[in-house]
């Protein structure tokens, strides 16, 4: 697929997501993932790092249907979404809220995009760092693990990082995502 249809398909997904009262096409992929991994079930607990502008807090709460619980975590503002619990602070602050713990941590964070691949690759590890702490401390036994990195560096830390905390990994490329871009997702199932 050439770079413009690429972009296009993006476009598309922008257009849906606008169209269909969606935050953002990143709802599409969520949804995509849901459909085909049942990721969320009603009744789940689930925490949305990096969550605004809200499009995967939406698509989960849309899955829970006023069942379970959402905590929405940004430094950007988020507008209020329905069941969602939202906060807006650095993930590192995490342990000044209140969580029980998780079915589901989610997260569609990325760092700001410098082009140069060490930096990019060393900004995604850092964010995966805090995040694989917070699972370690919030998810519970049996959880899930959905996030956001790059084919290289970043998706090779996680897969090393994964294997021993959760039964099974996928990987993951859902249409929503440019072809050309480098982003996956994985999916951690079953925390040991």
């Amino acid at each position: 697929m050439s770079k413009n249809a690429s972009y296009f398909r993006g476009e598309k997904f922008n257009a849906l997501a606008k169209n269909e009262g969606f935050r953002s096409r990143a709802a599409y992929k969520l949804t995509q993932i849901q459909k085909d991994f049942k990721v969320i079930k009603p009744g789940d607990k689930i925490l949305d790092l990096g969550s605004a502008p809200g499009g995967w807090s939406q698509v989960a709460s849309n899955v829970l249907d006023g069942t379970g619980s959402i905590i929405a975590i940004d430094l950007l503002p988020m507008k209020k979404i329905k069941n969602v619990e939202f906060h807006q602070m650095d993930l590192k602050d995490i342990d000044k809220i209140s969580i029980q713990k998780l079915s589901i941590v989610l997260s569609d964070i990325a760092p700001n995009i410098s082009g140069v691949n060490i930096i990019d690759n060393e900004n995604m590890i850092a964010l995966l760092e805090i995040e694989i702490s917070i699972v370690d401390k919030f998810l519970q036994i049996g959880g899930k693990y959905l996030c956001k990195c790059f084919e290289g560096a970043s998706l090779n830390f996680l897969k090393d990082n994964l294997k021993d905390r959760f039964q099974s990994i996928k990987r993951i490329k859902p249409d929503a995502s440019r072809s050309t871009s480098k982003e996956c997702y994985i999916l951690g199932i079953k925390k040991k």
